[in-house]
């Protein structure tokens, strides 16, 4: 089963719990919505980590409200982090990626830059189905190209199984990526005081989300559990982001 998260500005809600509903009930796309993933006493980034981790398809809602939603900003750098640690697998192995972007236009806005080189879907009230059904067709990587006489047709291979991504770390360097770029400059400081990284190692004038990019490298390269270290030294020093 294919899953895709639904990346969206809360202003939008209506018209994104009618696409995520459709997707499933009409198309059996597991969307996952943050109304329905995320319980009262949840911890919000965690959650959100781990449906980025588990997800095929990244939906980008587009909007005005979401190309100014800071949790849109959130996901988004959450699953490209993501998306690199997956081209990198790819490339090793000879393959295609199995996780993919697609922005979804609902109201014009400015593309963000990085989206500038991405086709994306176009759907709104006027033209919902139609839209719809070439959003589904992206999802599963159908062409809508009819086949030549005699060449057999077979659905696409789902890649939703994420359980090796997971115990291999995805979800935490996701977490602590995202966690070290919310700290004030003296508590991130201070996560490296106290996680023991020599700061020789890390750029000196960098901005600090490379010097976060670069603390989970550090962090995946350390013996033991590295991450979950990492993690704890970020809670001693904000616990407020538990």
């Amino acid at each position: 089963m294919v899953k895709a998260f639904v990346s969206h500005s809360s202003i939008d809600k209506p018209f994104v719990e009618r696409l995520a509903t459709d997707l499933r009930t009409r198309e059996g796309i597991d969307a996952w919505l943050d109304k329905w993933e995320i319980r009262p006493g949840d911890r919000i980034p965690e959650k959100l980590a781990a449906g980025l981790a588990d997800a095929d398809i990244f939906l980008l809602i587009l909007s005005p409200d979401s190309v100014n939603s800071q949790w849109v900003s959130y996901e988004q750098d959450a699953w490209l982090t993501a998306q690199v640690e997956e081209e990198k697998l790819a490339r090793q192995e000879s393959r295609l990626p199995h996780r993919r972007l697609i922005p979804v236009l609902y109201k014009d806005c400015e593309k963000p830059f990085f989206l500038k080189s991405f086709l994306h879907v176009g759907i709104n009230q006027a033209n919902y189905e139609e839209g719809f059904q070439e959003l589904v067709r992206g999802i599963r990587g159908e062409s809508g190209k009819p086949p030549l006489k005699g060449e057999a047709t077979t659905a696409p291979v789902s890649a939703s199984s994420r359980t090796g991504q997971i115990a291999s770390g995805v979800v935490p360097r996701i977490l602590a990526f995202n966690l070290l770029k919310c700290l004030l400059p003296a508590q991130f400081d201070e996560v490296i005081f106290r996680y023991d990284i020599d700061e020789s190692q890390l750029p000196t004038n960098g901005a600090q989300v490379q010097k976060a990019k670069d603390v989970i490298k550090l962090a995946s390269q350390k013996e033991g559990q590295s991450l979950s270290g990492l993690l704890n030294s970020i809670y001693q020093t904000a616990p407020h982001l538990k």
